[in-house]
């Protein structure tokens, strides 16, 4: 059930952004720089984050790049490492879009109480940090392997 709901609520939000050129993945990557960093992260960090791959997160940074969204910088201390950051004009269209996109999300939940709704985000970030902790093991567990 809950690789459907994903399913699902990533084909309503691929369909929300479509409109403008977007896709719930490039929602996510600009999402991660913003709100999960106090820094501009490193491609490798944002994959690690987002649990993912260098190489995924870089194929949409260069997408974003090329749409103006963020930039994708060479870390001026190491210069193997990218960075990432989000620009003026990412910041400016979540902005002008954020009655409509919050209309969607709050669609997606109209069937809950607000009680209901408290208790779904204190499931989803148990689940989380349980998950996340069986992540770490299968990728030490992979990268081992390789």
């Amino acid at each position: 059930m809950l690789l459907l709901l994903s399913h699902r609520i990533e084909y309503i939000t691929d369909s929300e952004l479509k409109k403008d050129g977007l896709t719930t993945k490039q929602f996510l990557v600009v999402a991660g720089i913003e709100r999960l960093f106090d820094h501009s992260p490193s491609i490798s960090e944002l994959a690690e984050a987002l649990s993912t791959t260098h190489q995924n997160i870089k194929q949409i940074a260069l997408q974003l790049e090329n749409k103006g969204f963020i930039w994708i910088k060479k870390d001026e201390k190491d210069k193997r490492t990218w960075r990432l950051k989000v620009t003026d004009k990412n910041k400016e269209y979540w902005q002008s879009r954020a009655l409509e996109h919050e209309s969607v999300i709050r669609s997606l939940f109209a069937s809950l109480s607000d009680n209901e709704i408290q208790s779904f985000y204190m499931l989803l970030s148990k689940l989380l940090t349980e998950t996340d902790a069986t992540y770490k093991k299968w990728r030490e567990k992979t990268f081992v392997q390789s």
